[in-house]
């Protein structure tokens, strides 16, 4: 075959590959695919470890839960019942009889210069004997924003500016004790006896004074009622003779679920933005009651305290120990 008739008949069969080629454009120029990982997930900072205001002794003390000290806040004759610190960590309120043997409400500074101010002056106890109860544990509390006190006094509740001005009855007559601010302001919670012959829960709407019986126990008390930040949960413990135990509940009073398996669990507090629960508690109620730390689930308990610890409030910022203070009064 001659030249000539080769070139047309090469030309006809490139020209049929070209087109092959051309119906098939992914087998001509497929991609190399290459793996892209998904991004890592942010990290969830961990909870900060912050500060334990507590009663040792009768005292205030403090505790760093980074390291394990101790601080003592208070020192002299006086005795301290209850503290509760402030939403920022820089102040705790408890009560004391430092002036002149009489209970009172006090603030003290959790800086470095601990100054204490009286922020009651009733001439009688404010904080009565009956009161003076670690089941109940009768402590004042904080608005979220720190701005305003809620206490009570003789069965009433009260509010006033922290800094002790414009003292203002919420509910008068209904036997309450250890009033509760919720997070969003709107609720005070709070225990009474009222028509039963044991403590409930209630919550007192400040738009319009009612109230809301949220539990009907009629054979225990509770005890040491708080909100988880968010509002959503409330930890309290539930107590008659020889036995307390620590629950949760919804805000509404419903789901309750016991997380404490020992006989003598009480005064339980939210810990570390709600991801830790601090109380005391004791093998026997004739013990010395110690501090412990535990999963919201009441997993992996610790025991802070040695030589004894009561009514811990925490504080989420970190405060630097400093010398024991000069004792307040006599």
């Amino acid at each position: 075959m001659s030249a000539k008739m080769k070139a047309p008949l090469f030309l006809k069969a490139l020209v049929v590959l070209l087109a092959i080629a051309a119906s098939f454009p992914a087998l001509s120029c497929k991609k190399k695919e290459v793996f892209v990982p998904p991004p890592a997930p942010t990290p969830v900072p961990p909870a900060p470890a912050g500060t334990l205001v507590f009663i040792q002794r009768g005292h205030l003390a403090m505790m760093d839960l980074a390291t394990g000290e101790i601080t003592p806040l208070t020192s002299g004759t006086s005795t301290e019942w209850f503290p509760a610190c402030s939403p920022k960590g820089t102040e705790a309120l408890y009560w004391s009889n430092a002036e002149g043997g009489v209970y009172q409400l006090w603030k003290i500074d959790l800086g470095g210069s601990h100054h204490r101010e009286q922020l009651t002056f009733d001439e009688t106890n404010s904080l009565k004997t009956s009161d003076q109860n670690l089941l109940i544990n009768d402590a004042a509390s904080w608005s979220a924003d720190g701005q305003k006190i809620v206490y009570a006094i003789e069965g009433d509740i009260w509010s006033m500016d922290s800094d002790g001005y414009n003292p203002e009855t919420q509910l008068a007559g209904h036997s309450a004790i250890c009033p509760v601010f919720s997070p969003d302001g709107k609720t005070i919670l709070f225990l009474s006896n009222a028509g039963d012959s044991v403590y409930n829960l209630w919550a007192l709407n400040l738009s319009d004074k009612s109230v809301t019986k949220l539990t009907n126990y009629t054979d225990w008390n509770v005890g040491s009622p708080s909100y988880s930040s968010d509002g959503r949960k409330i930890l309290f413990n539930l107590y008659r003779a020889n036995m307390t135990q620590i629950y949760t509940i919804d805000s509404d009073g419903g789901n309750p679920v016991n997380f404490t398996t020992n006989t003598y669990s009480l005064c339980p507090r939210f810990a570390q933005n709600d991801k830790k629960i601090v109380y005391c508690s004791s093998g026997d109620q004739d013990d010395t009651l110690n501090i412990n730390i535990a999963d919201q689930s009441g997993a992996n308990v610790k025991t802070l305290t040695t030589d004894g610890g009561t009514s811990p409030s925490w504080a989420p910022q970190l405060q630097a120990a400093v010398a024991l203070p000069t004792p307040l009064g006599k």
